[in-house]
C-alpha cells in the first residue's frame, strides 16, 4: 500500500461550515443560485452529505431542490418524463415505470430501503465515485485533482477495467438501465434547456478538466425521458451484499426488435455500452480484476438470455 499523501486539509469528523442555504420554488431561481460561485444543488442529498462530511467538497451555498417542480412521473403518447427528485422508491413503484423491466429492477435494487426513500433519479445519475483513495481525504488522488491515481499502485481489486489516468468505477443502477431503454435527460442552466442521450451526461476526466459529467457551470439535470418501452429489458448486478451495496458490476440490456442495447456499470469510470458482438473488447482489465471481466461475461451472457 503507497504512502499517504500529506494531509493539509480537512479530515473525516472535523466540523463542516456551509455559509448558505437556500429552497428555490421557481426553476428560474435555482439556476440563478446555482450559477454563484461554491453552490451545489441538494436533492436528497444522500451523496453529498457524506462528500461534504469527508471534506470533497465544501459548497458555501446549498440549493435546496424539494420545492421545485420536478418530482413527478408523466406520461404522454407512450413517453414518460421522470422528474430530478422523483425518488428511487416512487420509480420503482411507479406504474408508468412498469414497462420498462430493467429501469423497475435498478431502482429497487439500488442502495437500502432508507436511501431509496430519499436518494434522488438525478442524484443517482450525478453521483460521485465510490473509490476508496478518492473518498479518502489522506489521498489526494488524481481525479480529486492530484498527481497520482493511487489505485493503479495499490489495492484496486474493485476497481475498473479500463486503462487510464484514473480507474474509477463508476456506481450509478440506474445509469445503464436507463440508457438501455435509450433515455435522454434534460439539463438546465444559464443558457437555456437542452436534451441529451443519457451517455453523454458523462465524460471520461482528462489533465485540464477531471470532471466525469458533462454539465456546464450552474447546469441541472432537470429531467429524464424515456420513449415507449423496449420490447424487453433487464438489469443484472452482482454485490457485496443484497441490500446498502453498490454494484460491483452491474449489465443492462433492451431489445428493439432484433436489436440489442447492452450497458454496463463498475467496468470504466463512466458507464459504458457494450458490444453485443463482442462484449469484452476494449476492457482488458488487470490481475486484480480478471474476475470482474469473467463476472460481466457471465451476467452480459445472462441479460441475452433473458430478452
Amino acid at each position: 500500500m503507497p504512502r499517504a499523501a500529506d494531509d493539509t486539509g480537512p479530515r473525516p469528523g472535523d466540523p463542516r461550515v456551509t455559509t448558505g442555504y437556500a429552497r428555490p420554488d421557481t426553476i428560474g431561481a435555482a439556476i440563478e443560485l446555482l450559477a454563484q460561485d461554491g453552490a451545489a444543488p441538494m436533492g436528497g442529498g444522500t451523496d453529498l452529505a457524506g462528500q461534504i462530511d469527508r471534506g470533497l467538497r465544501e459548497p458555501s451555498l446549498l440549493v435546496d431542490l424539494q420545492a421545485l417542480p420536478l418530482d413527478s412521473i408523466d406520461e404522454d403518447e407512450g413517453e414518460v418524463h421522470v422528474g430530478a427528485t422523483v425518488t428511487l422508491a416512487q420509480l420503482a413503484r411507479s406504474p408508468e415505470i412498469a414497462p420498462y423491466a430493467a429501469v423497475v429492477t435498478a431502482a429497487e435494487e439500488a442502495a437500502s430501503p432508507l436511501l431509496r426513500n430519499a436518494g434522488t433519479v438525478g442524484g443517482n445519475l450525478c453521483q460521485h465515485t465510490r473509490c476508496w483513495y478518492y473518498r479518502g481525504v489522506e489521498w489526494h488522488c488524481w481525479l480529486g485533482g492530484g498527481d497520482t491515481c493511487y489505485a493503479q499502485i495499490g489495492d484496486h481489486r474493485k476497481h475498473n477495467l479500463e486503462p487510464g489516468d484514473c480507474i474509477s468505477a463508476h456506481p450509478s443502477d440506474l445509469a445503464p438501465a436507463l440508457a438501455a431503454c435509450d433515455a435522454t435527460v434534460v439539463v438546465i442552466g444559464p443558457q437555456g434547456e437542452r436534451e441529451l442521450p443519457l451517455l453523454d451526461l458523462y465524460r471520461r476526466p482528462t489533465s485540464d478538466n477531471r470532471s466525469l459529467l458533462t454539465l456546464g457551470h450552474g447546469e441541472l439535470v432537470s429531467a429524464v425521458r424515456l420513449p415507449p418501452p423496449p420490447d424487453a429489458s433487464v438489469y443484472l448486478r452482482a454485490g457485496e451484499r443484497q441490500a446498502f451495496s453498490f454494484p460491483l458490476v452491474s449489465v443492462a440490456a433492451a431489445r428493439r426488435g432484433d436489436q440489442v442495447r447492452l450497458v454496463a456499470t463498475g467496468i470504466a469510470n463512466i458507464p459504458r455500452e457494450l458490444d453485443p458482438k463482442d462484449p469484452l473488447a476494449d476492457l482488458p482489465g488487470n490481475p486484480q480484476t480478471h474476475w470482474k471481466r469473467q463476472l460481466l461475461a457471465t451476467l452480459v451472457e445472462r441479460a441475452a438470455a433473458s430478452l
